[in-house]
């Protein structure tokens, strides 16, 4: 009586602490293989799987099979082609998920839960899986069960034949993990059977010897599959679409930039004596190169003071040890009425503290202005439909675009987005025929002396085009030549003791 209520206790606790694993455990009750091998070195595999969920609610298993084996120094890969997949007898919901080195059945609908027993049967054809490379025999060496199983297995049996009348000659088992040369398990002619249950993690292995020659000779490679299915799928539909983009769309757009948005189609650009109207000298600098550069704003500051908005004066700074300083002082003439919205947040950071300022004491912060200032002059340009928009966003995104498609082995393709990144920087085709009349205006800057001779009486004319040639970039060409048609030049909105031609380098 003590020891039956001793006993009693015992699986009391035991179903307290764990009733799942008193009543419900899951594991396969038994997992048999058949194997026909045929004539021409394929196998039918037939896999008959009696697993118990328990209590469990499962939506179905997992087969995975290994498809690579180590023959020597060589590999053995497999090719494994599903064909039936059943529960209790009828068909059963299935996806394959291909790997490089092994491959997965996923049985079962995600839709619906299933518990306690259920039998399936899974047939599959295998291809290149018979060891038909040596010289005394052929053999199939196959992984039963598999070493994936998260639960024990507690029967295993296999059976192997062929269906052209040769018969197996002998056959060895194995059990355990991975290499195990483990034998809990017996031959009996073509069947074997596990002789204990098999852990999980842990399968079953066996080898079947045949006759030389029996089976045509199999397929081995020198190295493992790197890659896997899907990724080779991938590649093949990649290198087409690489191909067409690097020699179809990299052309086309090259076409297309040279004959719709390229200033070629406007001709070789001739000489222009006029500045674009309604274009300020900031906007002239950006028009021609789509970004606000620190010229532009000197060039600014330059029409202010010529527009007489401001003057320019040169101060010296007395050092005992060093050679004196020269700067910079701006000074306010009058107000910002007539002025655009660039100009007055120029004049407005210029002379935000005082009536006037030296030029040392904007470096600190001017940067920025600088950001407010170049959202202005775009802004400006978009109103004037000579940009769609800021020119830094297509920009960027088009180069962006470049380095990735480059990087991703677009050889041709990548340098063009690159180069149309520096072109098409949201332009409109008004803002085109500007930038053209600009490039006229440069060839005019760089020769005045050659084509404005008749200036040489009128500074007021030549003295217009001072800023438009800081802006551009031609301030030193262009001061070389003011020099010849006027070396005493002296302008009334600017004094100092170098005279005008130091002055502008400096700023």
């Amino acid at each position: 009586m003590k020891a039956f209520l001793q006993n009693s206790l015992l699986v009391l606790f035991l179903v307290l602490i764990s009733p799942k694993a008193v009543f419900a455990q899951e594991k396969i009750n038994t997992f048999d293989v058949n194997i026909t091998a045929h004539e021409d070195g394929s196998m039918t595999v037939k896999e008959s799987i009696e697993y118990d969920f328990g209590q469990e609610n499962r939506h179905g298993i997992f087969r995975t099979i290994p498809l690579v084996s180590k023959v020597g120094d060589l590999y053995r890969v497999i090719e494994v082609d599903f064909q039936t997949v059943k529960r209790d007898g009828d068909q059963e919901n299935y996806q394959v998920v291909e790997r490089s080195k092994e491959t997965e059945v996923k049985i079962g609908d995600p839709d619906k839960t299933i518990t306690g027993p259920h039998n399936y049967i899974i047939i599959y054809k295998v291809k290149n899986g018979i060891g038909s490379n040596y010289a005394d025999h052929d053999e199939i060496y196959w992984n039963i069960t598999g070493n994936n199983w998260q639960i024990p297995i507690e029967k295993v049996s296999y059976q192997i034949q062929t269906d052209f009348g040769i018969a197996p000659l002998e056959s060895v088992c194995y059990t355990g993990p991975v290499s195990s040369k483990l034998k809990d398990c017996a031959v009996k002619e073509n069947l074997i059977t596990s002789t204990t249950a098999i852990d999980a993690y842990q399968g079953m292995t066996a080898v079947t010897k045949f006759p030389v020659n029996t089976f045509p000779k199999s397929v081995l490679q020198k190295s493992e599959p790197v890659f896997d299915p899907d990724f080779l799928m991938l590649l093949k539909i990649y290198i087409p679409v690489v191909l067409g983009l690097n020699l179809l769309v990299a052309p086309y757009l090259v076409f297309w930039y040279l004959r719709k948005r390229s200033k070629q189609r406007f001709g070789k650009p001739a000489v222009n004596f006029d500045i674009p109207k309604n274009i300020s000298p900031a906007e002239a600098g950006i028009i021609d190169n789509a970004k606000l550069e620190k010229n532009d704003v000197v060039a600014s500051i330059f029409n202010l003071a010529i527009k007489k908005y401001l003057k320019i004066e040169e101060v010296k700074e007395k050092r005992s040890l060093m050679p004196d300083k020269t700067d910079y002082k701006l000074v306010k003439i009058k107000n910002n009425e007539g002025l655009d919205e660039f100009e007055k947040t120029l004049m407005q950071k210029l002379f935000e503290s005082s009536e006037s300022v030296k030029l040392e004491d904007l470096k600190t912060d001017f940067y920025l202005t600088f950001s407010k200032l170049e959202k202005e002059a775009f802004e400006s340009l978009v109103v004037k439909k000579l940009y769609t928009k800021n020119p830094k966003t297509q920009m960027t995104l088009l180069l962006v675009l470049g380095i990735i498609t480059l990087v991703l082995g677009n050889i041709i393709l990548g340098p063009v987005l690159i180069f149309l990144s520096r072109k098409l920087n949201g332009r409109t085709p008004e803002g085109d025929k500007v930038d053209f009349a600009v490039d006229g205006l440069k060839i005019f800057l760089k020769a005045m002396t050659r084509y404005h001779k008749f200036q040489t009486k009128n500074l007021i004319a030549v003295e217009k085009y001072i800023p438009y040639a800081i802006a551009l970039g031609l301030q030193d060409e262009f001061m070389e030549q003011l020099k010849i048609i006027n070396p005493d030049y002296k302008p009334t909105w600017y004094s100092g003791g170098h005279g005008f031609y130091y002055t502008y380098p400096a700023m």
